[in-house]
Parts: structure tokens; sequence; C-alpha cells
């Protein structure tokens, strides 16, 4: 059987045509530094690296979600560190103004310096981190705490109850990071902090000073500023945990993006021996091919 010259010439073209796509192939991945760059070249690889992307967007997300959450964690922290040296200063008020030699006068300009401190507290009750109200809970475009004309100071932020900001840290895992300041000073009431110093500077402002009432006002100083302190040991534990966590994830994005790297980025010096080896073979089929279409052209005057 006689094969024409135009499947002779397929034949020799397609041969050089393969080559050369090898060629250019190896070619391009060498200068993409990739294995792949579109789908359709790899389909199974193309799949994994997408749901590797996934994941590793996630857990970036994650990753931010919990630098942001320990930034305003830490801020808080610092925040009561505060809180306490004006409650410590309140305390040493306090004693003073009970003291049988304190006048009338004295306690009034007692009273004055105890007003400056529990302004500074309201102040640092209201800190900011961006633009969020840290001790409002999720009132967070509110300040926390108010003070009213009467001179009354009341909390402004959600109850407790509704109060929890929660970020996703790690995949089906929520994390609460803040506290509402009426966890940490009492809710408003008779009771509250704030309620008492009330009561403390116009027992200070009277002509006739009741030096037993005024001390007894030590004790809710004393069980707020405890308050504060638990409150940072909890952000203190929190932030502990979330630095675990923060680790962890640190681990698997260094695992996934090596699973990425071994699926999509090249092997240099193997892509070196394939050029190579693809080269040669572009020049033996260019060499055979035309050889080939010579003979076949011969044919066509024979």
């Amino acid at each position: 059987m006689r094969v024409s010259t135009s499947t002779i010439n397929s034949m020799a073209t397609g041969s050089i045509s393969n080559s050369y796509s090898k060629y250019l192939d190896v070619l391009n991945k060498i200068n993409s530094g990739k294995n792949f760059t579109k789908v359709s070249q790899n389909v199974p690889d193309a799949t994994k690296v997408l749901k590797l992307d996934n994941q590793l967007n996630k857990l970036n997300d994650y990753q931010d979600n919990i630098k942001a959450a320990t930034n305003e964690m830490n801020l808080a922290y610092d925040v009561l560190g505060d809180i306490t040296e004006q409650l410590n200063g309140i305390d040493s008020l306090i004693l003073e103004a009970s003291n049988a030699s304190t006048t009338p006068e004295s306690a009034k300009a007692i009273k004055t310096s105890i007003q400056s401190k529990l302004e500074t507290i309201v102040d640092k009750m209201n800190s900011k981190y961006m633009d969020n109200y840290i001790f409002s809970g999720t009132f967070t475009e509110h300040q926390a705490y108010v003070i009213n004309d009467d001179g009354t100071i009341s909390y402004n932020g959600s109850p407790t109850k509704d109060g929890a900001r929660n970020l996703t840290i790690s995949e089906g895992t929520t994390f609460t990071y803040n506290q509402t300041g009426e966890s940490i000073l009492g809710e408003d009431g008779a009771d509250s902090f704030f309620s008492q110093m009330k009561e403390l500077t116009e027992l200070l402002d009277q002509d006739k000073l009741d030096y037993t009432k005024i001390r007894e006002k030590l004790d809710i100083v004393d069980k707020t500023r405890s308050n504060v302190i638990n409150t940072q040991g909890t952000y203190s534990a929190k932030v502990s945990k979330l630095d675990t966590t923060l680790n962890i994830n640190s681990d698997t994005i260094n695992t996934l993006t090596g699973d990425k790297a071994d699926l999509e980025e090249i092997d240099i010096i193997k892509l070196a021996t394939d050029l190579s080896n693809a080269m040669t073979n572009l020049q033996a089929s260019y060499k055979v091919g035309t050889t080939v279409l010579s003979s076949a052209s011969l044919l066509d005057y024979i």
C-alpha cells in the first residue's frame, strides 16, 4: 500500500510540532516558575492548589483576627493597670479623709482630688481600639461611661449578657475577647462603684464629717480593685490562649504552603535537564522532518 505525499508531510510536521510544543512547555514552566498556570494544564494538581489556597486564605483571616483581638486585649490590660493606680490613690485619700484630724475644709480638697481620679477612671474606661470603645460590649460606637449633669456616672454600653464580641480564630472556633464595663465596675445601682463614690464625695462635702461612713467606702474600692485585677488576669489568660492558637495556625500555614509549593512550583534542576532533552528532540525532529519533507517533495515529480 502506497503512502500518500500528504500523509508523509502530515506525519513529519506533526512530529516537529509535537517536539516544539514539549520544548515550549518546559520553557514556559521555567519562565513562569510554575508547573502550570491554567487549571486545564493539570486539572488534578490545579484543583488541589485551589483547595489549598482556600484553606490558606481562611487561616490568614484567622491570624488577622487573632492579632486584632490580642492588640485590643493588651490595650485593655494596660488600661486596667492605670485604673488600679487611680483606685490606689482613692484608697489613700479615703484613709486620709477618715482620720479624725481631717477638717471639713481638708475633706473638701480631698473630695476634689477624688473627683479628679474618678474622671480619669471614666476617661480610661472610655478607651478606644481603632474605632471601637473597648469596654462598651457590643455598643462599640458608644462611650462606656457618661458623666451626667447631676454628677452621677452611668454605664452606657450593652448589658454584659449581650455584650460578648467574638472572632473566629480557627476552623469552627469562636473566641470572646472583650469585657464590659459593668462586668468590671458593677451594674448601675446603689451598690455600684460610681454610685458609692458619689456618696463618698457627698460625705466629704458635709460640714460635720462622719469618719466611720467615709472609712466604709474603702470596702467598695477594695472590691473594685480586686475585680479589676482579676479582669487583668482574664485578659492575660486569653492572650496566652490566642498566642498558642496563633502558633498552631502558623505551623499549619507553613505545612500547607509547602504542600502548595510541591504541587505548583518547578524543580529547576529537573527542568534544566528536561529543557536540554526537549531541545535535543526538537533538533532531531527538525533534521528528520526536513529530510522526510524533501523526499516527499521529490516524489511529487516521480
